[in-house]
């Protein structure tokens, strides 16, 4: 029997020539290597194979017939070829320094002479577990979920509390559509309780994937991957000679949360883009949130401008409602007629351009929103540029999401409209910074020029990542932002192409601690945008402008920047009426972030008490380098006297990094932190030295 070692991977060739995965970090299956078909490391079927119409991945039909051919290094990869008759599959494995992850992807080729249509085509297949009946309540799984307003929010349960009481179970997670993380992010976390051990995996997918347990012949199998017949609606019809590429799919192996968390953080910067501009973090105003809404003008920005630049924000971004008639008041009325996106001169008179200009005279650069992938149902101008090829379309009419159109880039009249709109918004309305929102969703995707309606939606969207890479090719300056309608494109194809992205569009800013505290779980806190917005609705909305700045109290505006501070800030609100002492706390905030930053992009998080859970009274969260840790700290309406165990470090010192104005009652020692806050509501950001 042959072995290939890779990193934390070890496979075995048996005398069959099947290739069976008997290592992964922790998990030692070698002792079933008489039984190789239960130890294959992915799964791929066609039409008519065993798995069409089945819930299990497990045992697909073409993955059974596949034999070892060759394997091979290239660089830091390691390339492993298996054949069957029909297809021959290149099997890319991946390691990175400073990290034990691991990142796997296939190409399948069809090596026949006729045409093969593929229905499943998962990236990995992991099995653990030695028996069913210890290991459901021994086993736990955590899943991210990502609810509108509530992104991020980790969930631990027990594979017996999944649903697994049984054998012969499944328990799945599956999206589907052009947002990656509606409703869950492509991530999960496998920890053992009986050994300690931790697994983390993420699909790097821009729209569906699945990942899914079973419980089967007395053990457990995790299947991780992209599209599939039985749950995205699709197929994909290769002709000989013709390959396919599945999604990617990364694994990291660690001993506790913090570890694990560590090694796939390390990864992601391995992959995540490189942008001059960005590179020093810069911090953002974005006038959306609590202030402009969907109905921006130039006269706003004048007013509100000075006030940002005096706070240290270096872009001030324009969002949405710039490119409308002024005369439609209704926010629904203007969805309706997205599209065109040329600027509104009832809201700027004297041009975007104009108010570019002096956003940059004071000091700041200068960006804009825009909804690349819509056309509102009520553009009829757009609607008659466009013929229905243009379109994602079904049973032959145009997928119609709330109030717009789908466009596909596949298309070379949409690829280049939208290639000129956003080479105007850069060249002649002078933009440095693009928001991209994704809104709308076609489900399963298109039958147009596609085998099927998942196959139309992932070609659609490999057109549209292209012209991405291509817009960011012509513009490298340029800051991309990802979005779509807050949180709904969390995904690690997304963010190895957008500098940064939105994690929310929460509007409490006391719900928005338990989504900082766990974000940063599951991006990049270089890449992770949260919003801080000092000024809200609900005071400005019920007094008169006069009267906001004593409604704001020294202490809202702290938890606000404290928010955004182990992310990225996205200041907003009309913080112009705020006096000079709190405005002056604004500043301070980001002159903390601003020193934090070097830092910052080399941190790996470091959750103190785990996961932060709605409803949570105490909050804590943190980076950590090798010689200091961040740690934000929220009361939420708790006990005012908190003691905080500090696992994993030793602390030499401890002190308060912002607000250093503002009374703090704290001691500490080596190993635990403890807090008198001084109001029910209250949050501190703190430094400690290792």
């Amino acid at each position: 029997m042959k072995t290939i070692e890779f990193g934390a991977l070890t496979f075995a060739v048996t005398e069959e020539k099947r290739v069976a995965l008997i290592k992964y970090f922790d998990t030692d299956n070698s002792e079933y290597i008489n039984n190789p078909g239960a130890l294959s490391f992915f799964e791929i079927d066609a039409a008519g194979g065993t798995t069409s119409g089945n819930h299990f991945m497990s045992g697909s039909g073409e993955a059974e017939k596949l034999r070892y051919k060759e394997h091979k290094t290239e660089g830091k990869d390691l390339i492993i070829v298996q054949e069957s008759e029909r297809f021959r599959v290149f099997s890319t494995f991946a390691r990175f320094e400073d990290t034990n992850a691991i990142r796997v992807s296939h190409r399948i080729e069809n090596i026949s002479a006729r045409n093969v249509c593929l229905e499943l085509a998962n990236t990995l297949r992991l099995h653990f577990g030695k028996s069913f009946s210890e290991d459901k309540t021994e086993f736990f799984f955590h899943k991210f979920n990502n609810a509108r307003y509530t992104e991020g929010i980790p969930d631990v349960r027990s594979l017996h509390d999944l649903g697994l009481q049984w054998e012969y179970g499944s328990f799945y997670v599956s999206n589907s559509g052009n947002a990656s993380s509606y409703l869950a992010l492509p991530q999960g976390i496998l920890e053992n309780r009986r050994d300690g051990n931790f697994l983390m995996f993420q699909i790097e997918s821009y729209t569906s994937w699945i990942y899914q347990i079973e419980s089967k012949d007395n053990r457990f199998n995790l299947h991780l991957g992209g599209f599939s017949a039985r749950h995205h609606g699709w197929n994909k019809l290769l002709v000989p000679g013709e390959s396919y590429e599945t999604v990617t799919t990364t694994i990291a192996g660690g001993k506790t949360l913090n570890d694990v968390l560590s090694h796939m953080t390390n990864y992601r910067r391995h992959i995540k883009p490189r942008n001059k501009s960005d590179e020093n973090l810069p911090a953002i105003y974005n006038e959306y949130m609590h202030y402009s809404w969907d109905d921006p003008n130039a006269e706003r920005v004048r007013l509100t401008a000075p006030y940002v630049a005096e706070s240290g924000c270096k872009y001030y971004v324009v969002d949405c409602g710039w490119h409308d008639s002024k005369e439609i008041t209704d926010t629904f009325g203007m969805y309706l007629k997205f599209g065109t996106w040329y600027e509104d001169i009832g809201r700027f008179p004297e041009g975007i351009r104009k108010t570019a200009e002096y956003v940059r005279s004071l000091g700041m650069k200068f960006g804009l929103w825009i909804a690349p992938e819509v056309v509102g149902v009520g553009n009829e101008k757009m609607l008659e540029y466009y013929d229905d090829s243009c379109f994602f379309m079904r049973n032959g009419e145009k997928i119609r999401h709330s109030t717009g159109y789908l466009l596909d880039f596949r298309n070379k009249k949409v690829y280049d409209y939208m290639s000129q709109t956003l080479d105007r918004m850069i060249e002649e309305y002078g933009c440095d910074y693009i928001k991209f929102d994704g809104c709308p969703n076609p489900g399963f995707g298109t039958e147009v020029n596609s085998t099927s309606l998942g196959d139309g939606l992932e070609e659609a969207y490999r057109a549209f990542i292209e012209w991405t890479e291509d817009a960011m090719s012509r513009h490298p300056d340029v800051i991309f932002e990802d979005c779509a309608g807050g949180g709904n494109r969390i995904d690690y194809k997304a963010l190895s192409l957008f500098s940064l992205v939105s994690t929310s569009d929460q509007m409490d800013y006391l719900a928005y601690p338990y989504i900082s505290a766990n974000i940063i779980a599951s991006v990049l806190p270089e890449q992770a945008a949260v919003w801080s917005y000092p000024v809200g609705s609900d005071v400005y909305d019920s007094v008169p402008e006069d009267e906001v700045n004593e409604r704001i109290s020294k202490e809202r505006v702290v938890l606000n920047m404290i928010n955004s501070l182990l992310g990225r800030v996205h200041l907003a609100s009309r913080i112009q009426l705020l006096d000079d002492e709190k405005r002056e706390l604004i500043k301070e905030g980001i002159e903390v972030y601003n020193s934090i930053s070097k830092d910052k992009l080399r941190a790996t998080p470091y959750l103190p008490k785990g996961y932060a859970e709605y409803g949570d009274t105490f909050v804590a969260s943190g980076l950590k380098t090798e010689k200091k840790v961040y740690l934000a700290v929220w009361n939420l309406g708790g006990e005012r006297h908190t003691e905080l165990p500090l696992p994993g470090v030793k602390a030499k010192d401890i002190k308060v990094l912002y607000p250093k104005g503002l009374a703090t009652n704290f001691s500490f020692d080596s190993s635990s932190l403890t807090i008198d806050f001084t109001e029910d509501i209250q949050a501190r950001f703190f430094e400690i030295t290792l």
